[in-house]
């Protein structure tokens, strides 16, 4: 049984990455002709369940060693996943989403990082609790131990038929070491030269191992410091400058304003002041808001808010991680496992202190005030806005994240068949607290709208608070999250027959398996009690039960022009015991490979792909809260007016499972004994794809307005807008509600290419090459059946390309890589907005094109004799920063001021990194 079931996880990986090229050709040819004959051993790829010897199937799997991670020069296995070439479009990377602050996703082929599978071991794990943009589930690969990992398997393309739902884009599979001889401890600290982002990582790995059992426990402790804006000069850069007038710019052009939201009033009556607004002057614009007060009065405001400087562009935390995987041999046939893995982190992210506006209205005869106006028959209107600058210490978001998977099974043999019985449960809990709100209620209970007020528990908005009347205005939003995952797995497999080509593979695998996720927002924030802070709460679960079947078949073999020819075939059906319309769902797949010599394979994938909708996307619970948008003013087409709105989110139980299909063709081949070649044409189309639309898109599709039909949104239950008449006869949006839908049409196709080649050994040393690009062909989207359908490559900033090489040098005890990252230009539109040559000033939809972004890391060790290796390197050599829209774009002075929904980009700029390992 030992000899049977284990494999090196080394010769695995390496044989794995050079695609059966020269190391296992070379080994073959030195083992003699008796070790050749043997038979060799069969294991388990990511893409089947069947074991077998060939590691390259009808689906393509590439394959990240621990070696090709530690000569990365990349410093989370995060980081890993979002620089595979597979992964494009938006993917989540611990800075860009209020919602899942910390949190981390991989996004296959830009299908949605929802509709990645991933998989730790070959397992499901929890979904992140709280959802994505507050809609899309997905699995959270920030708090993967990088000391643990043994290799990661990413498999590109559909695989529901072995998998089930989720496996829409592809699958990564995490597979985390099993064994170790000894123990090391190893240490490594890294600086960025531009400031910030200061990072230490400490782990300990300990091997145990007896005749019967292998045993690895392994802890690693990471800390990670914030980097803000103010740290960056290509993206801060504050300064006053000359347009006629003196005006005071920031952001990479200079010229992104400072906010509005200082403090000033509106007395639209004037009841108490004889001109409508009520700015700051000089000294109360100093005295208020110290040096970021930006007092330019040619504004309309006078005083301005310097809100980018303190924003993060990286939030700093605090991990510890403990991995522990055991087996157990009863006797030659049979074998105990199980593994732990459990993390805790808190992080915090640096936030601009807040800043509110609002409107108030006032009984003009009790002097009453509300939010509604519709509370009294007459009243006075005002507006305010302002920074909450009284309030005590930094503005934060932070969040506490507890995750543990457990696994254990037992794998053995009936006869000449294999059974492996196994159970896992996972479990994520986070929490959240966001501080600095402001308390609808105790603005209400003192703000008052004359300055000349001298009741001493009142408080002008342009005076300054008093620390008592802070603390009863200061609030905090406060999250807790919870998701679990439980599974049980039974996978039965062999050889059926055999037939003249060679034998027959089969698998057959039953699941039950239950999910359920509990999201919870404070009772303050479900109701809208804090200023502008909504949030989506949901509660719900769900189980699943799933057959599948899966054959490899030899057609031929042996036969001019013909090395062998197989057909693989995999059949799966899933059953959802949950509230939803989702119901049962087959999905088949269909294989071949074909080998006109053993050095060259062609190979042709197809298959269908579903997922169910998004936990989340059934189960939200309805949220009221604040939110506004802009829009091209009603009345002046030359201005853009700030629509402040009431919105409503909450899911939708009638959503329907999304339906894909997906094909592969590919070409493997070994040029000569030192290269090996991949090419794959692969094509993914999904239909149903479910999405909560932005509120801009509902705002300009006219089959979203529903005035006349609902008299407030609380009536509606599908989703739209209402509007209505301001006081100054404006029309704008009075309320909005929105959730999910199954939008008609999604899809993505694209080629790979892959090229190792190993170098004649010299007296400098070896020398290896690795090359790899993915260039997308197209990616479509289409929301509603008859829309026209959008080229995202053309419209939302998918780079086409994207690539990386690195060529390592090894030579005696010394080894280097350089490693080189490529994400290619992105096309995108936007509003521009400029002056043309004949001094017109033009407003209009056109498209922007992002530079490339190409980044350089050098890793390089020593081994010493006293098995120690010291590590040093440089990421990002030439200190590049994220590409930036044209500065006739709109959003060219949007903060951060870069495309953040790109995980590729990065604002860290160049960091230096020393590291130090120890055996005993």
């Amino acid at each position: 049984m030992k000899n049977q079931m284990k494999l090196s996880a080394l010769t695995m990986a390496i044989t794995m990455a050079a695609l059966t090229s020269s190391t296992l050709q070379a080994a073959e040819q030195t083992a003699g002709k008796a070790e050749a004959d043997k038979e060799m051993e069969k294991i388990a790829v990511t893409g089947s369940r069947i074991k077998r010897a060939d590691f390259e199937g009808v689906a393509p799997v590439t394959v990240i060693t621990a070696d090709d991670i530690a000569n990365s020069g990349l410093s989370s296995i995060a980081e890993v996943l979002q620089s595979s070439v597979a992964n494009n479009g938006g993917s989540l990377n611990g800075e860009s989403d209020g919602f899942t602050d910390s949190a981390s996703s991989v996004n296959l082929r830009g299908m949605g990082a929802n509709r990645t599978l991933v998989l730790i071991n070959g397992r499901r794990q929890a979904s992140f609790p709280s959802a994505a943009g507050g809609t899309s589930n997905f699995v959270d690969v920030s708090d993967i131990p990088t000391a643990a990992v043994d290799r990661i398997e990413i498999l590109t393309g559909g695989a529901s038929a072995i998998y089930g739902s989720d496996a829409v884009g592809g699958v990564v599979n995490i597979i985390l070491k099993k064994q170790y001889d000894g123990a090391k401890v190893e240490a490594k600290y890294s600086d960025t030269t531009q400031g910030g982002g200061e990072q230490f990582d400490l782990s300990y790995l300990q091997g145990i191992n007896t005749e019967n059992s292998q045993t690895l426990i392994m802890l690693e402790y990471k800390q990670v410091g914030a980097i803000q804006t103010y740290q960056r000069d290509d993206l801060y850069n504050p300064a006053y400058y000359e347009d006629g007038d003196t005006r005071w710019g920031a952001g990479p052009f200079g010229d992104a304003s400072a906010s509005s939201w200082a403090s000033w009033v509106q007395d639209y009556s004037k009841v108490y002041t004889d001109d409508k607004y009520s700015p700051l002057n000089k000294s109360q614009c100093t005295d208020l808001f110290g040096d970021k007060g930006i007092y330019t009065p040619v504004g309309k405001y006078d005083c301005y808010y310097d809100k980018y400087a303190d924003r993060g562009l990286q939030s700093e935390y605090d991990r510890i991680n403990l991995v522990v995987n055991s087996t157990y041999d009863l006797n030659d046939d049979w074998q105990l496992y199980g593994m732990l893995n459990a993390s805790y982190k808190e992080s915090t992210k640096y936030k601009d202190e807040k800043g509110f506006g609002t409107y108030i209205y006032e009984d003009e005869v009790t002097g009453a005030i509300s939010y509604e106006k519709a509370d009294f028959e007459d009243y006075n209107k005002f507006q305010m806005r302002r920074r909450m600058e009284e309030f005590p210490g930094t503005r934060t978001y932070d969040t506490q994240n507890t995750k543990a998977s457990l696994a254990f099974g037992a794998n053995g043999m009936i006869g000449d068949y294999e059974l492996d019985l196994s159970w896992s449960s996972s479990y994520n809990k986070y929490e959240k607290q966001n501080h600095h709100m402001v308390s609808a209620d105790a603005l209400l209970g003192m703000v008052t709208f004359d300055p000349n007020d001298t009741d001493a528990s009142k408080w002008y908005p342009n005076n300054t608070l008093t620390s008592e009347q802070a603390e009863a205005l200061m609030g905090d939003s406060t999250k807790d999250s919870d998701s679990s995952m439980h599974q049980f797995q039974a996978v039965f497999t062999g050889d059926l027959m055999e037939l003249d080509a060679g034998t027959v593979g089969f698998a057959t695998t039953a699941e039950w398996a239950r999910e359920s996720y509990e999201d919870t927002l404070d009772e303050t924030t479900m109701s809208g009690g804090f200023i502008g802070m909504g949030g989506t709460g949901g509660k719900g679960d769900r189980d699943r039960v799933a057959v599948a079947g899966e054959l490899q078949i030899p057609l031929l073999a042996n036969m001019t022009g013909v090395k062998s020819l197989d057909l693989s075939a995999a059949l799966r059906y899933d059953q959802y015991l949950d509230d939803s319309d989702v119901g049962g769902a087959t999905t088949p797949q269909v294989g071949l490979t074909y080998r006109p010599i053993d050095e060259m394979m062609l190979r042709a994938n197809w298959g269908k792909s579903f997922r169910a909708p998004d936990m989340h996307r059934l189960y939200a619970g309805q949220t009221r809260g604040y939110s506004s948008i802009d829009i091209p003013h009603p009345t002046d087409p030359n201005d853009i007016y700030e629509d402040d709105y009431v919105s409503y989110n909450s899911g939708n139980l009638n959503l329907k499972e999304e339906e894909g299909e997906y094909w592969n063709l590919g070409l493997v081949a070994n040029i000569t004994d030192n290269a090996d070649l991949t090419i794959d044409w692969w094509n993914i189309e999904l239909e149903g794809a479910v999405k909560t639309i932005s509120s801009y898109d509902v705002v300009n599709n006219p089959s979203y307005d529903k005035t006349g039909q609902y008299n407030d949104c609380t009536e509606m239950s599908e989703v739209g807008y209402l509007n209505e008449f301001d006081d100054d006869g404006i029309e704008n949006i009075k309320c909005m509600r929105k959730g999910p839908i199954n939008s008609a049409y999604e899809a993505s196709e694209g080629i790979d290419a892959s090229f190792n080649y190993q170098f004649p050994e010299t007296a400098a040393g070896e020398f290896k090459l690795k090359l790899a690009t993915s260039y997308l062909l197209k990616k479509e989207y289409q929301e509603k059946l008859g829309d026209v359908i959008e080229e995202q490559t053309e419209t939302d900033y998918f780079p086409k390309w994207k690539g990386n090489a690195s060529l390592s040098w090894n030579y005696e005890d010394f080894r280097a890589t350089i490693t080189y990252y490529y994400t290619g230009e992105a096309v995108g539109t936007d509003l521009f907005e400029y002056t043309d040559a004949n001094g017109d000033d033009i407003e209009s939809i056109e498209t922007d094109t992002l530079d490339a972004y190409q980044t350089i890391n050098i890793t390089i060790s020593y081994s010493a004799p006293w098995e120690g290796k010291f590590t040093a390197g440089v990421k990002n050599l030439t200190d590049e920063m994220p590409p930036l829209y044209d500065a006739r774009n709109d959003k060219h002075n949007d903060w951060p001021f870069y495309e953040d929904d790109n995980s590729s980009y990065s604002s860290k700029g160049r960091s230096l990194f020393l590291g130090y390992s120890q055996k005993f």
